[in-house]
């Protein structure tokens, strides 16, 4: 599952879209966060948004809420101080990772109400990766664990 926590770029939520249906994952969209119907999702997501199963909420909390009354371990992937590397955290079964606002990232009150939160370490001058880049890379290291 993914949780969009204000995610401002349509495209990014495209991408975002396509990525949930090759993991056949769940989206969960927040706040500011652009919903379908979109054209630039569709187009970035190729249509993918209309096999993906989706839920808008206008607060992050509540959203957080479902995903842990589904049995989800509610995860942000963030540069925080209590974050662990993406690629030695143990997951969990059952993930809903939350992405945050593209230059803002995952504020500090959602923080607060997260099960943890893992890190991609990066090596260039720029802090950190793409949002939905970033959503691939911790989402499919997650799919390894469960094999």
């Amino acid at each position: 599952m993914f949780l969009l926590a204000g995610i401002e770029k349509p495209a990014n939520v495209g991408s975002i879209f396509r990525l949930a249906e090759g993991l056949r994952a769940e989206v969960l969209l927040c706040g500011r966060t652009p919903t379908p119907p979109n054209t630039e999702i569709s187009m970035t997501s190729m249509n993918q948004e209309d096999r993906v199963s989706w839920q808008y909420f206008s607060q992050t909390q509540d959203a957080i809420k479902y995903a842990k009354s589904e049995d989800y371990s509610v995860i942000a992937v963030e540069l925080c101080q209590d974050a662990k590397p993406y690629h030695t955290f143990q997951y969990p079964p059952k993930v809903c990772f939350i992405l945050g606002h593209e230059n803002s990232g995952v504020h500090q009150e959602i923080l607060s109400i997260c099960d943890d939160a893992v890190y991609i370490p990066y090596y260039g001058k720029n802090y950190s990766l793409n949002v939905a880049v970033s959503a691939a890379i911790v989402a499919f290291r997650a799919c390894l664990f469960q094999k």
